[in-house]
C-alpha cells in the first residue's frame, strides 16, 4: 500500500534587475521556499491472554478530504475538529482504502467497511498530546478490546460531524482523515484479544 504525504509549499521571489549594460542585462533570481509534509503513521500492539503476540505499523494514506479540512481550518477560518476517534476496518472482503474515500461512504460506497466487533462502546478516542519536535501523538496507546473472531486490516482516523464516536456513523459531515492498511497485511483476531494503538503524524 503506498503512503501518502500531503505537501504544503510556501514560496516567495525576488529579482534584481541592474540596469541594461551594452552588453545585455543581467537577471539574479532567489528563491525561497519552505515544505510542510505531514506524514502518519499507526503502530498497534496485538495482545492475547497477557502476551504480545504481535506488532504491526500501518502508514498513513491521507485522504482528499482530509487534506481539504487541514487546508480550510489552517487559512481559510474553518471549524477545527477538536476530537478525533479511531476505527478499525474490517478485513473481509478486499478493502481498499483510497484518497477519495470520505466519512460519509463509510460502509457505503468506499471499499472497505467498519470492524465493530469490540467491547468499548464507540469508536476509541484519539487522545492526543500537544505537538513537540513538529509531531504530534497519544502518549498511552487506545485500546480496542475484540469481541469476535474474525480479521482486521488496518485502522482510520475520524472527527467532526454529528456522531463521530459512534459506530458505524457515517452521516453528519464528519471528516475522513486517513485510511491505513496493517504492513503485516489483515491480522486474525479472537475475542479478548486486545489491540493497542499509538498514533504519530509528523511534518
Amino acid at each position: 500500500m503506498s503512503v501518502d504525504r500531503l505537501s504544503i509549499r510556501e514560496g516567495a521571489a525576488c529579482e534584481l534587475v541592474p540596469a541594461a549594460s551594452s552588453d545585455e542585462a543581467v537577471t539574479q533570481r532567489f528563491r525561497l521556499r519552505d515544505l510542510i509534509n505531514p506524514k502518519g503513521r499507526f503502530v498497534v500492539e496485538h495482545w492475547r491472554n497477557g502476551e504480545m503476540i504481535g506488532r504491526y505499523e500501518a502508514p498513513n494514506l491521507i485522504t482528499n478530504q482530509g487534506k481539504n479540512k487541514l487546508l480550510d481550518v489552517m487559512f481559510h477560518a474553518a471549524t477545527q475538529i477538536a476530537t478525533w476517534y479511531l476505527l478499525l476496518i474490517d478485513g473481509a472482503g478486499s478493502p481498499t482504502p483510497a484518497a477519495g474515500d470520505t466519512y460519509a461512504q463509510i460502509n457505503g460506497t468506499n471499499a472497505w467497511d467498519e470492524w465493530d466487533d469490540y467491547d468499548e462502546a464507540t469508536r476509541q478516542e484519539w487522545t492526543e498530546g500537544a505537538s513537540a519536535s513538529q509531531s504530534i501523538t497519544n502518549a498511552s496507546p487506545v485500546v480496542f478490546t475484540i469481541s469476535a473472531s474474525g480479521s482486521v486490516y488496518g485502522i482510520a482516523l475520524v472527527g467532526g460531524g454529528t456522531a463521530p464516536a459512534t459506530k458505524n456513523d457515517a452521516a453528519g459531515g464528519g471528516t475522513l482523515w486517513n485510511g491505513a492498511q496493517f504492513s503485516s497485511g489483515t491480522v486474525t483476531v479472537a475475542d479478548n484479544d486486545q489491540l493497542k494503538v499509538t498514533y504519530t503524524v509528523s511534518a
